[in-house]
C-alpha cells in the first residue's frame, strides 16, 4: 500500500468520522430543543408573568388571598373554580400562585383514582420524565419551568413552577435561616 493512498483513505475516514460526529451531535441538539420545547408555558394561555387581573379573565376563579411564601410558592394564590379541567379530568383543585403580581406556579389536585389519566397527559404533553423518584413522584425539568407530579394516598398534585421562583423560594427559605440564626 502506497503512502499516498494510505493518507487518502486515511483522509477519507476522518472526514466521514467527523460527518458523522456532527450529524450525531446535530441530531442530540434537535432532541434537546424539543425536549425543552414540551415544558410549560404558563397554564393554557396564561402565560408565565400574567398578571392576577388576566388569569380571572381568562380562567374563571373563586378567590383570591395572600399566602404565607415559607409554605407555598409566591406571595398571593387564586383557586379556580370547580369547572377547570385539566386534560379530560376535573380536579379537585386548581391553584395559580403570583409574586410581585406574576404567575410564576401553579397546582392542580385531583383524587388518586384518576392516576392513569393525569400521567397519560403529562406524559402526552411533556413526553418522559426527567427525573423519576421512588413512590410515585416524577419530574419534567426544563430551562425555565419544572413540573412535579406527586402521588398521594389521598390526592396527587400536579405543580408547574418556574426558576425563578425557585430561586425566590431559596433566597427567602436563605434569609429566614440566617435571621434564626441571628437570634
Amino acid at each position: 500500500m502506497s503512502r499516498v493512498w494510505r493518507g487518502r483513505c486515511l483522509g477519507r475516514s476522518g472526514v466521514k468520522l467527523k460527518l458523522t460526529t456532527g450529524a450525531l451531535y446535530a441530531a442530540l441538539l434537535a432532541v434537546a430543543a424539543y425536549a425543552y420545547a414540551a415544558e410549560p408555558k404558563g397554564f393554557r394561555d396564561v402565560p408565565w408573568g400574567a398578571s392576577e387581573d388576566t388569569l380571572r379573565f381568562r380562567v374563571p376563579t373563586q378567590s383570591c388571598d395572600i399566602i404565607d411564601p415559607a409554605v407555598d410558592y409566591g406571595t398571593r394564590r387564586c383557586r379556580a373554580r370547580d369547572t377547570v379541567a385539566f386534560g379530560k379530568v376535573t380536579p379537585s383543585a386548581v391553584y395559580f400562585y403570583f409574586r410581585n403580581d406574576m404567575l410564576v406556579a401553579w397546582r392542580v389536585d385531583v383524587p388518586p383514582r384518576h392516576r392513569q389519566a393525569i400521567a397519560k397527559t403529562l406524559v402526552d404533553h411533556y413526553g418522559r420524565p426527567t427525573t423519576v423518584y421512588p413512590d410515585n413522584h416524577v419530574t419534567w425539568s426544563g430551562p425555565m419551568s419544572d413540573v412535579d407530579f406527586v402521588g398521594g394516598s389521598a390526592v396527587d398534585s400536579v405543580i408547574a413552577v418556574t426558576k425563578a421562583e425557585l430561586r425566590s423560594r431559596e433566597a427567602e427559605r436563605q434569609e429566614r435561616a440566617k435571621r434564626g440564626a441571628k437570634r
